[in-house]
């Protein structure tokens, strides 16, 4: 069964819990991707962070959030929603993002190691120039996700998932490399 979603507000609250954020800090929800060049806050950010050790980030509401320059590692976004966020130039080693919503999100030019999106919602989310490692994604929705050719002969996708996607050519490289 799956748990009920927190909403933003309540989200926030868990961040500090987890000591994630300071007891002082109130991001507020982006507009639109956050993207490195910008100035003034980004909503929820992780840059240049080591998160690590079981921590749990499941059951969340944080879309556009920022993950830049970070490792996330032994990590759970189980059932959150990051619709629209900014994964870009991470590495994700044994993270669970299962039934997390990354709709139109950008997790370019990532590693992804032992990574679980299963039943994950990436519909329009932007793969290209990353790798998979043991990766899976049974289940997962991929209608108009995009992925390089060159990526397609090395995830495991179902026949269905591997017509949904658009499929192109490694695109320009992201900012904030």
């Amino acid at each position: 069964m799956k748990l009920e979603r927190r909403d933003y507000l309540d989200s926030i609250r868990r961040l500090k819990e987890l000591g994630l954020l300071g007891p002082d800090e109130s991001p507020i929800l982006a507009v639109r991707i956050p993207q490195p060049e910008d100035e003034g806050p980004l909503g929820v950010c992780f840059y240049r962070t080591f998160l690590s050790d079981g921590a749990d980030l499941s059951n969340l509401t944080l879309p556009r959030t920022f993950f830049g320059r970070s490792e996330i590692r032994d990590a759970s976004f189980r059932n959150t929603d990051l619709t629209e966020s900014n994964l870009r130039w991470n590495d994700f080693i044994d993270v669970d993002f299962t039934e997390a919503i990354l709709t139109r999100a950008d997790l370019r030019a990532s590693q992804y190691t032992r990574v679980n999106f299963a039943c994950a919602d990436l519909r329009g989310a932007d793969l290209r120039r990353s790798d998979f490692e043991d990766c899976v994604f049974d289940g997962a929705l991929m209608e108009g996700a995009l992925l390089a050719r060159n990526q397609g002969s090395r995830l495991s996708l179902s026949a269905a998932q591997k017509t949904a996607i658009a499929w192109g050519d490694d695109g320009p490289q992201p900012s904030g490399g």
